[in-house]
């Protein structure tokens, strides 16, 4: 990462408006997986408002990559003059105009969220604001498929043609892995269901516990629990981004105890977590 010689005005301005910056909005879907997630719209305008209260603004643009690799510089600037830039780059899904244009979107989308701490929430007009921000409550699992009747034809009514009959598109379900240790298992999963618990130990002490859930092989929710703050918060960024997690875990005497959860990578391309061909407005 690059930055100004002194940035104590900037990081006192991204403090500031961090405290002000709300959720953007899930106002997009993602056709590989058909979850929905904040495009850069959205995203741009949760941030906007309070980067501009308080004196900070954002400039992206193309840069050279490695040979078959889109590259973005995304710089962050206060007034003062100070700043901080990084470069991400991503491999484009076809090598055209569009292709170019949708890795584009992808990098500008994630870099400006991880820059200034977007998150993402789903898009229900207001009703999630009653909702504490740790209590994330996965959707419900959808209801099975059940054909119409068929009325049987009338009397000397020439036969109908039955037209076939589109099913509804499963869910991904997690994947074992090879990585798991004698007494382990270990899946490849997208985490669905997140929450954070905290209260106080019987010897007095405070805790916080993470509950991750994520669909398993029968296709219901599987849940487990982990302690660890870093595994919780890559669960945290895998049902965000909709990206694939590596989750480790044990069956122990209240359930599943998570050992790790890290980020996997999966065979699919960069725009496919990023929703697909995500046209750039300019």
């Amino acid at each position: 990462m690059k930055h100004s010689e002194s940035i104590a005005l900037l990081a006192g301005a991204l403090a500031k408006a961090q405290l002000q910056i709300e959720p953007a909005s899930k106002n997009a879907t993602n056709p590989h997986f058909r979850s929905h997630y904040a495009d850069l719209a959205s995203i741009w305008d949760a941030c906007r408002g309070p980067l501009n209260t308080n004196g900070l603004s954002i400039v992206q643009f193309p840069c050279d990559g490695d040979v078959g690799r889109t590259g973005l510089c995304t710089m962050l600037l206060h007034s003062s003059g100070e700043f901080i830039s990084e470069v991400v780059t991503t491999r484009s899904q076809k090598d055209d105009p569009q292709g170019l244009g949708s890795a584009l979107t992808y990098l500008r989308r994630y870099a400006l969220a991880a820059v200034v701490g977007v998150t993402a929430t789903e898009d229900d007009d207001g009703n999630a604001a009653s909702t504490p921000a740790n209590a994330r409550v996965a959707a419900p699992a959808p209801r099975p498929y059940i054909p119409p009747p068929v009325s049987p034809p009338a009397v000397n009514a020439p036969p109908m043609a039955h037209k076939p009959v589109s099913q509804p598109v499963s869910q991904p379900v997690a994947k074992p892995v090879q990585t798991a240790t004698a007494g382990t298992s270990a899946v490849e999963a997208i985490v669905e269901f997140y929450k954070v618990d905290q209260g106080t130990a019987k010897n007095g002490r405070p805790y916080t516990k993470h509950r991750i859930g994520w669909t398993g092989s029968d296709g219901k929710l599987t849940y487990g629990t982990t302690f660890s703050a870093s595994d919780g918060e890559c669960a945290c960024e895998s049902m965000n981004l909709n990206c694939p997690c590596e989750i480790t875990f044990v069956t122990g005497q209240y359930g599943l105890d998570i050992k790790s959860v890290k980020m996997s990578t999966m065979p699919m391309s960069a725009t496919d977590f990023a929703g697909g061909d995500d046209e750039i407005p300019f």
